[in-house]
C-alpha cells in the first residue's frame, strides 16, 4: 500500500491476523484514500482520508488496498 491508494477495512477477524486468508462472502468495508503514514510504537499505521472529510489512522493489518492509484500510467 502507498499514499494515494483507495482502501477498505478488513471485516473478518481471521483475515486481520492472517493476511493470506480471504473470505469472499465477507467483503471489506470501503473507507477512503491513504494520505499519509504514521507510527504508534512499533506498529505501522496509515492515515486515511474518510468520505466525511476527516482523517483517521488504521493499523496496516486492518486495511486492504482496493484501488492502486500509484500504478496508473501518467
Amino acid at each position: 500500500m502507498k499514499v494515494g491508494d483507495y482502501v477498505a477495512r478488513v471485516t473478518n477477524e481471521w483475515e486481520k491476523h492472517n493476511r493470506w486468508m480471504e473470505f469472499p462472502n465477507e467483503k471489506p468495508e470501503p473507507l477512503g484514500m491513504i494520505v499519509g503514514r504514521s507510527w504508534n510504537g512499533s506498529a505501522n499505521f496509515w492515515d486515511v482520508l474518510m468520505s466525511c472529510g476527516g482523517v483517521e489512522s488504521f493499523s496496516e493489518r486492518y486495511l486492504r488496498a482496493v484501488s492502486y492509484t500509484h500504478l496508473r500510467a501518467h
